[in-house]
């Protein structure tokens, strides 16, 4: 008899579940609301009582409660009017940083009906954040012998912002001998190019300022600047040459510490200070700058931070001298 009980107990709570299952599929994704990023605690997301047909006594009787899809608690409802309101301030840049829709997915559970409604709540963007670039300052050299036209790459600005918010333009000022040329990447990115409209003459001007300026499509909207500084070099007739035009690595994500993974080489043909050859990564991620370190003199590349290959399975790294570009692909196994 007690087995019996036991057994029918056990029968109840499966049967429960089943129910409870059930209801959260097919209440999964009825409710979908909307909020921009960074409201403050307790801002109104929507009125959950009114969508749901919810009575405020029901609320209050039932042990209605928002459990979120985290393990942090971004809703909750609010007892006395039914409404569903931010549990805390919400970074949509911080939550959803590789992700163009950010969407937020929590439960409302009323278990005095065992009933499971499933919301999804779409953090919207605000212009919080303006274009930067990784360098408020590039130092560039150029020999007075440099062809009209010359096509030197620039350092792109970042904005975490998405649509309209994100990165949108780029504008150069500064004198008449330079223009700036502007190519869309395989992703759709804006690739800024510093352009040599009109010859250079050490002997009238050794240095040329420029500032170029990065904006976002906000109203109003932000910018971002980095300072230019040319240099004009007599003239040298030889440019640095990298040994290959790509390296391909491939390492394992528990390789040490400070492992150099590979060594870049480029020759100059000139002597002295036209030969020294100096190394810069040209474009990098976020990400591959906290993972590899580029010795400027020996050009090795080393592990500065632990891999994760479930994060991000490889790294495209950009690196270059003066006018030559070479890249890397690393790739952890």
């Amino acid at each position: 008899m007690c087995a019996a009980g036991r057994r029918w107990g056990r029968r109840q709570r499966a049967l429960l579940w089943a129910v409870l299952l059930a209801a959260w599929e097919a209440a999964w994704g009825q409710l979908r609301y909307s909020v921009p990023e960074e409201m403050p605690k307790g801002s109104f997301v929507g009125d959950v009582a009114k969508d749901l047909g919810l009575q405020l006594p029901e609320i209050s009787d039932h042990g209605v409660r928002v459990v979120s899809e985290s393990t942090t608690q971004y809703f909750s409802l609010h007892g006395k009017t039914g409404h569903l309101v931010t549990a805390q301030r919400i970074d949509r840049e911080q939550l959803c940083r590789l992700v163009e829709k950010c969407v937020l997915r929590c439960e409302l559970i009323v278990e005095g009906q065992m009933q499971v409604y499933g919301i999804e709540v779409e953090i919207t963007d605000i212009n919080d954040n303006a274009p930067s670039f990784r360098q408020a300052e590039k130092d560039l050299r150029l020999s007075e012998t440099t062809t009209l036209g010359s096509r030197f790459p620039l350092a792109q600005a970042h904005d975490p912002d998405s649509g309209r918010n994100s990165l949108q333009s780029y504008e150069l000022s500064g004198d008449e001998h330079f223009s700036l040329a502007v190519q869309a990447g395989p992703g759709g990115d804006q690739r800024p190019e510093l352009v040599l409209a009109k010859a250079l003459d050490r002997e009238e001007a050794a240095f040329h300022e420029l500032v170029l300026r990065a904006s976002d499509g906000g109203d109003p909207a932000r910018t971002g600047t980095a300072r230019i500084r040319v240099t004009v070099l007599d003239a040298n007739d030889n440019a640095p040459v990298f040994s290959q035009a790509e390296y391909t690595v491939r390492v394992p994500e528990d390789v040490p510490l400070g492992s150099v993974l590979v060594t870049v080489t480029a020759t100059d043909a000139d002597e002295g200070l036209n030969g020294q050859v100096k190394y810069s990564f040209h474009k990098i991620s976020d990400r591959a700058s906290e993972h590899f370190n580029l010795d400027s003199e020996t050009g090795e590349i080393t592990v500065k931070d632990d891999l994760d290959f479930e994060e991000i399975s490889s790294h495209e790294l950009r690196f270059r001298h003066m006018m030559e570009e070479s890249y890397q692909i690393l790739q952890k196994w």
